[in-house]
């Protein structure tokens, strides 16, 4: 409605062949908080919403059980004033990370107000996550500057204070079994 995209990075849809069977990749990176979260969540909400109805075009007529994933930088954390209640309380999806101990979330830090909060997603439908056997993810900190001092891990040579640094977001990883392609 401003003339401009609504996505600045589009929801990239990706099918890659698995075993025989499609599993489809909705890749996203949402508008940043960048300028603030208020100010920057009305964006953020048009393209959640718009996944969402590309999510429901696609496989609402068969109640979401196909083989698919939702994930990427959603740039938002899921609180009373998130903008990501399309995706994230989608009674078809299930953030995955929730199935970590709350305090291992996180995959972004903030220096500024050292906040550590989750900001990256995998959303599966409720249907192949079970076939999936409920996996558990894993978030991957190696590249985090050590600044990030709730991470003690082991890092990434070369990996400074601030800089370098490989991103202030961590990689969210997950195994998903090929018997659960249907």
């Amino acid at each position: 409605g401003d003339g401009h995209p609504l996505f600045s990075r589009d929801c990239l849809e990706v099918e890659l062949e698995v075993g025989g069977r499609i599993l489809t990749l909705y890749v996203n990176h949402f508008k940043s908080m960048m300028g603030g979260r208020a100010k920057t969540r009305p964006r953020r909400e048009l393209q959640v919403g718009r996944v969402a109805e590309i999510l429901k075009e696609r496989w609402g007529g068969d109640g979401y059980k196909g083989n698919f994933a939702v994930l990427g930088d959603f740039n938002d954390y899921v609180d009373g004033a998130t903008s990501l209640s399309a995706l994230v309380g989608s009674p078809h999806l299930v953030n995955i990370l929730e199935r970590m101990p709350e305090a291992e979330r996180w995959t972004h830090f903030y220096n500024r107000g050292s906040e550590y909060r989750q900001l990256d997603y995998i959303l599966l439908p409720k249907a192949f996550d079970a076939r999936a056997g409920k996996p558990v993810p894993t978030v991957m900190r190696k590249g985090m500057p050590l600044r990030a001092t709730r991470y003690t891990g082991p890092r990434f040579d070369k990996v400074g204070q601030n800089k370098p640094k490989a991103s202030d977001h961590c990689p969210v990883v997950v195994e998903i079994p090929v018997a659960a392609l249907v």
